[in-house]
């Protein structure tokens, strides 16, 4: 094992446990991944695993046909999504799918994800669509990809989130502010009254800045 590979498994164990206490994780349902640089192998989160008992040596090593390299099993529908992901990009180095209650909320809405406040607006013009069809078990993560294209959000319409990064860390930090934003939406939609919207120019300049 490389010296990469160990940094990479320790990190993601981490995010697992960083998801879990924030109460993102969904039980044994939710799956996290990176790509090890210079290679078609990614590490994933183990079948049968909740989040806050993943270690650093209990991550899957897969290749990206989801052929188990080493011990361990993982979920068929991750090997789907995750390997999908890494075969047709080589920028994204992580990614990150959860089903957290208000990132389901709002992909369950027809407007979905808006970007009338500030933590929204580092997501403008990069957020994705990808229509509800039942559990991901044969070829749905060559279609999230299609779906995904050049953003790096993919909001799955009465499913949950998925989050790309060019690392681990990219990947967490989209996933954080996207859970901010998915709750502050639904706080300010709950009161029923009108939301000040901002102005396409505004959220331009904002996601520049």
């Amino acid at each position: 094992m490389t010296e990469i590979e160990k940094t990479l498994r320790v990190k993601l164990a981490a995010a697992h446990h960083i998801i879990h206490y924030q109460g993102w994780d969904d039980l044994l349902a939710a799956h996290l991944s990176v790509r090890i640089p210079g290679t078609n192998h990614l590490l994933i989160t183990p079948h049968n695993t909740a989040f806050e008992m993943v270690r650093a040596s209990s991550l899957v090593k897969t290749d990206l046909d989801g052929n188990i390299i080493g011990e361990g099993n993982v979920m068929p529908q991750a090997t789907n999504i995750h390997a999908s992901i890494y075969k047709n990009s080589t920028t994204i180095m992580s990614a990150m799918h959860t089903h957290s209650k208000n990132a389901v909320a709002v992909a369950s809405l027809e407007c979905g994800l808006r970007f009338f406040h500030q933590q929204s607006l580092r997501f403008y013009n990069d957020v994705a669509y990808h229509d509800f069809a039942g559990l991901a078990l044969e070829n749905e993560g060559e279609e999230m990809v299609e779906s995904l294209g050049s953003k790096k959000i993919l909001m799955l319409r009465n499913h949950g989130v998925l989050t790309t990064g060019k690392s681990i860390e990219d990947a967490l930090y989209a996933l954080y502010y996207l859970e901010e934003s998915c709750d502050i939406q639904l706080r300010a939609m709950s009161t029923n009254t009108t939301i000040i919207e901002v102005s396409k120019e505004n959220a331009q300049l904002t996601k520049k800045q």
